[in-house]
């Protein structure tokens, strides 16, 4: 009886030691496994992730972009998204708000496909020794951010960049807009007038020679009103003025040469119409608006009608189809319907 217990207790006392045993090695292989679970690394983390964050870029007061058509610069006055993009260089004139507003809204969604090593053969291969674009963008503490663009990869839409102070080459989704593509013409705004209810005071339009307005709106006390001060509902007035602001031109002469100039100041001086807008810091712009021609020196009207328009302070000349000169037929008698209450 003694040898059959000591048999059973040396049974049990194995079993014991057998599950201890593989307890342990699981409890290994638990822990070894965890210990091995890769954890990312910087490179991992870039990669489907955005380029830029929208506070990287809010503070961008200039910028050049420099491709095969040549070197253009922009600024703006400060960072508030009301604050318009001018260009400074090769030309002094308003930049296409479409093109800025595009350019960043691309550069803030695009993502890292991949990032690249920053050796000789990759530089070589995906054309970054020679850029196909270089953007320079700079903020209001004059910090800049170069972005080197390489080839466009037709087949997956992407690109290859490379970014100052930052390490690698990286694949990118390519922008929305063709930074190497982008010529003068793209870049002059095509909006003729310049309108804003916040910044601007008065908007008036003249027929012909005369002083009188046959048009007119005013801001007085804060509030837009018509000729004799009656009070008016600024949502329908925005609407009426809205054709000014949607404006666009089918030619923009933005350096005319000296045959346009002189054909464009003899229209000019019989304007049809006379656009004058005053703006709250000072400014008052004058735009002439001329009479219909079929023919204007080396543009390509096809002999079919249009108008220029000039404002007083740019030499850019605005070339418009006639279908849009009854915009300026407005009378103040067109602002009856928009009246409120008479303004105190």
């Amino acid at each position: 009886m003694p040898n059959a217990f000591n048999l059973e207790k040396r049974k049990l006392f194995s079993n014991l030691v057998l599950i201890s045993f593989l307890a342990l090695v699981v409890g290994t292989m638990f822990l070894s496994n965890i210990f091995k679970t890769p954890i990312k690394g910087q490179k991992e983390v870039i990669e489907q992730s955005l380029v830029f964050s929208n506070k990287e870029l809010d503070n961008v007061t200039s910028l050049s972009l420099k491709n095969k058509s040549g070197e253009f610069t922009f600024e703006r006055a400060d960072t508030q998204s009301s604050s318009q993009w001018h260009m400074t260089s090769p030309r002094d004139i308003s930049v296409n708000s479409v093109f800025v507003e595009k350019l960043f809204s691309s550069l803030n969604v695009i993502k890292t496909k991949k990032l690249l090593d920053d050796d000789k053969a990759n530089n070589s291969n995906f054309s970054l020794e020679k850029p196909t674009a270089i953007l320079t963008l700079t903020d209001d503490k004059d910090k800049s951010i170069i972005l080197s663009v390489g080839i466009m990869n037709t087949i997956d839409n992407s690109t290859y960049m490379k970014i100052s102070g930052r390490n690698g080459i990286y694949h990118v989704e390519a922008p929305s807009i063709s930074l190497e593509n982008i010529t003068l013409a793209d870049l002059v705004e095509s909006s003729v007038f310049d309108i804003n209810f916040n910044t601007m005071t008065s908007f008036k339009i003249f027929k012909k020679a005369s002083t009188v307005p046959t048009f007119e709106i005013h801001k007085k006390d804060g509030i837009w009103v018509t000729a004799d001060d009656k009070a008016l509902d600024i949502k329908r007035l925005e609407d009426m003025v809205d054709d000014f602001v949607t404006l666009k031109s089918s030619f923009t002469l933005d350096a005319p040469t000296d045959a346009q100039k002189k054909q464009s100041q003899t229209l000019i001086s019989n304007a049809e119409y006379t656009v004058k807008i005053e703006k709250n810091e000072g400014t008052t712009l004058l735009y002439k608006v001329s009479p219909v021609t079929k023919s204007l020196v080396e543009v390509p009207l096809k002999d079919e009608a249009h108008f220029i328009i000039n404002e007083n302070h740019s030499p850019v000349i605005y070339i418009v189809k006639k279908d849009f000169m009854n915009l300026f037929e407005l009378t103040n008698d067109s602002l009856k319907a928009l009246t409120t209450t008479p303004a105190n």
